[in-house]
């Protein structure tokens, strides 16, 4: 069936939809930063400081945005952090530059935009109209993405196991405990009529060792064997806070680490949709790959 979803086994054909930049495509395209950001707070920069901290607050926001006039343009922020007990005014700060983002920034690439900032103030026409902060990572649109990420991160990697380790030789270097495990989960997908095969059914951490210790999967990919395990041990720490509906898929983890294995993902996929693409264009026994 693996083989069924990405390739055609009569033409060769990739099927749409199973590459990795047709996953991003759909979220360039579609779903950016006017899908998450929120409403900026603004204040009059006349008022007093205590009011806009207990506007702040009140809202559990950290960054409020300063106007002159109501319904004027958005002059500078402030943050809460910084108010103490004078006229607002004092603790304006000016909007630079690198704090804004446009609304039809793509969610990809917000990651990147928020590694040196903490929070970015978007711009819809000509107008300052919201803030985006970290904690909007946490949003459905963005646990969707990174969703789709780790998905077919684990497909890829179901994918290669049958490669390198050809013949079903793979079953021998899985631990007995843990085989069985698998095969307990595939006789009770079987009895579902679930059409799967027995790879499908092994841990994230299983396929990860597995792959760690074929030489040549880390020489072709250009890993070292600690780096692979590191990597996909972080992976999965950020796929089980999706997949357990933490309210912070980013409490586990530091921000740059996140960033890193995000991107690093993210290049991963799209050279392994490479070399699954030229197997293909070269007639190799494909359909053993894939299943």
């Amino acid at each position: 069936m693996g083989y069924q979803l990405w390739v055609s086994p009569v033409t060769g054909y990739r099927r749409k939809g199973t590459r990795f930049s047709a996953l991003r495509k759909i979220f360039i395209d579609n779903i950016t930063a006017r899908n998450i950001y929120e409403p900026l707070l603004c204040c009059p920069v006349h008022s007093h400081a205590h009011d806009a901290r207990e506007a702040l607050r009140i809202r559990d926001f950290d960054v409020a945005g300063v106007k002159e006039t109501e319904g004027g343009e958005v002059v500078g922020y402030v943050q809460a952090v910084d108010l103490g007990d004078e006229d607002l005014g004092k603790y304006v700060k000016k909007i630079t530059s690198d704090l804004l983002i446009s609304d039809s920034t793509p969610i990809a690439e917000i990651f990147s935009v928020l590694t040196e900032i903490n929070f970015a103030f978007v711009i819809s026409g000509k107008h300052i109209s919201g803030i985006i902060t970290k904690a909007d990572i946490n949003k459905p649109p963005v646990r969707i993405y990174l969703f789709g990420i780790t998905s077919l991160f684990e497909m890829h990697l179901n994918a290669w196991v049958k490669h390198y380790y050809s013949d079903d030789s793979w079953v021998s270097e899985v631990p007995g405990q843990r085989m069985q495990e698998a095969s307990k989960i595939y006789e009770l997908r079987q009895g579902n009529n679930q059409d799967l095969s027995l790879i499908e059914c092994l841990q994230l951490c299983d396929k990860r060792d597995l792959l760690a210790k074929s030489q040549q999967f880390r020489k072709d990919f250009d890993f070292s064997r600690r780096s692979f395990d590191s990597f996909v041990k972080d992976l999965e720490k950020i796929r089980n806070e999706l997949a357990h509906s933490q309210y912070s898929i980013i409490a586990n983890i530091e921000w740059p680490r996140l960033i890193e294995i995000i991107s690093s993902a993210e290049a991963f996929l799209i050279n392994s949709d490479i070399k699954v693409d030229n197997i293909a264009a070269e007639g190799k026994d494909f359909q053993d790959l894939l299943i």
